[in-house]
Formats: C-alpha cells, sequence, structure tokens
C-alpha cells in the first residue's frame, strides 16, 4: 500500500510543478509583450526605430546564449562578454532613437529603478 501512496504522490508533485512551469512561461510572454508596447508607446518609437530594436534586443539574446553555453568560457569570461555584449546592445539601441527619446528612455529606467528599490 506505501508504494502506491508514494507513486501517486510523486505523479502528484510532477504534474503540479509541470504546470506551475507552463502557467510561469505563459505570463512571462505577455509581459514581456506588455513592455515592449509601453516602451514603444512612450518613447513614441516609428517603425523603423521599433524594428531596430527588436533586432538588436534579439542579436543580443541569441549571442548571449552561445556566450552561455560555451564550454571553453570560465564563468568569469563569460560574464565579462555578456557585460561587453548588452553595452554592444545599448549602443546599437541608443543610435536608433534621437536625443530626446534616450533622455526619456534614462528617466524611465530610473523610475523603475526606484520603484523596484522600493518593493525591497
Amino acid at each position: 500500500m506505501k508504494p502506491t501512496y508514494l507513486i501517486l504522490t510523486f505523479l502528484l508533485f510532477a504534474v503540479t510543478a509541470g504546470h506551475a512551469q507552463q502557467k510561469r512561461d505563459t505570463v512571462h510572454h505577455a509581459t514581456t509583450a506588455k513592455k515592449k508596447a509601453k516602451m514603444k508607446d512612450e518613447l513614441k518609437l516609428n517603425d523603423k526605430q521599433s524594428a531596430d530594436v527588436k533586432a538588436s534586443k534579439k542579436e543580443y539574446k541569441d549571442e548571449k546564449e552561445k556566450v552561455k553555453n560555451d564550454t571553453k568560457l570560465t564563468e568569469a569570461q563569460k560574464k565579462e562578454k555578456i557585460k561587453g555584449l548588452k553595452a554592444e546592445k545599448k549602443k546599437e539601441v541608443d543610435a536608433s532613437l534621437t536625443p530626446e527619446q534616450r533622455e526619456k528612455a534614462k528617466a524611465l529606467k530610473a523610475e523603475k529603478k526606484k520603484e523596484k528599490k522600493k518593493k525591497q
């Protein structure tokens, strides 16, 4: 009788954990879409700027994944490379924006940082 309870408990745990992971991924995707739309609206990005920012972020994400999966690099080297990639992405995004949009983005980032600190 005990092995049956153990198996049922394990199955219940496995199903619950899988469902929670799926839900978290769905919520994350929805939140990301909202953030992108908010950024486009608040900075008043035109279609070209929006496409440039999207391409820059995708390239960063792809390169970051390659670095993370590179077994030849130490953790410190990976961290340093990712830091460089992030700086490069910021330059590319900033190059797509007007000076007014850059200032607005900087203010939004500072506001977000302030709110995050407030929650802690």
